[in-house]
């Protein structure tokens, strides 16, 4: 009787698996041309690589979740204010070097994009474990990708109400938003604040929106002016992805 339902439970990951391998084979074969980028099929092969690695965090999640693995195991080494900092330079420095590496150095690419996107999974788990805690898992998903979708559906119909030059204005307001979230942690220890905490999650929410029109019209942008050199799939994903991902967790925030 409990391996049935350890089974049924296993079933969202079987499926995940599936979409996984059937996600590797389209990407090979669009993706590459002579083991390289390419650039045709830009958007859809850009598209291709965030669905890649939102199933890979997604899979993580629930085999980390099935197994039972404790937050202490992932964070235990990370406690306090040094740990956050020494975690938040780990997973920066992480990103700018995944950014800095040639797209045509395809398997160092491919080597560090995996370790930054397990990363991505380890520090998405505790909203996940608190969503199965709260029974909104369903919710949260369901609420994100309807986000995600709609207004990438906003950004491909109507491109012409978006502008690149949104890109440091955002990228300001978010800075700020984070430092004056830091800052307000830091000082006040009244661990009560919920209601403070929900409207910075609608701030983020909102911010991450805007992010997610922004993204998509430069991936529309680079795609017109791609060059078989430069191409980087991996990068391009990586702004939709981030974008989904704190999504996510803040929106798993205001369910609480």
């Amino acid at each position: 009787m409990r391996n049935e339902i350890a089974n049924k439970k296993l079933i969202p990951a079987y499926g995940l698996i599936g979409i996984l391998a059937i996600l590797i084979v389209n990407i090979y074969n669009s993706a590459f041309k002579g083991g390289k980028f390419t650039c045709n099929r830009y958007i859809l092969n850009t598209y291709l690589y965030i669905l890649l690695a939102l199933v890979i965090v997604s899979l993580q999640n629930i085999i980390m979740e099935q197994q039972n693995v404790p937050l202490e195991s992932i964070f235990g080494w990370f406690k306090g204010w040094k740990g956050l900092i020494i975690f938040f330079t780990i997973t920066i420095g992480l990103l700018f070097f995944l950014l800095s590496i040639n797209p045509q150095d395809v398997l160092l690419k491919h080597m560090v994009w995996l370790l930054f996107v397990a990363l991505l999974g380890f520090l998405t788990y505790p909203t996940y474990l608190r969503t199965i805690e709260n029974n909104t898992v369903v919710v949260v998903l369901l609420t994100t990708i309807a986000i995600l979708l709609g207004f990438t559906a906003i950004a491909f119909l109507k491109p012409e109400w978006i502008s690149l030059s949104w890109g440091p204005i955002l990228t300001i307001l978010l800075l700020s938003a984070l430092w004056g979230e830091l800052i307000y942690r830091f000082f006040n220890k009244d661990k009560k604040a919920s209601g403070r905490t929900k409207f910075m999650s609608y701030i983020f929410i909102c911010l991450f929106t805007l992010f997610i029109l922004y993204d998509t019209k430069k991936i529309q942008v680079n795609a017109l002016t791609c060059k078989t050199k430069t191409a980087d799939y991996i990068n391009e994903s990586l702004g939709i992805v981030l974008d989904a991902l704190n999504l996510f967790q803040n929106i798993g925030n205001i369910q609480d």
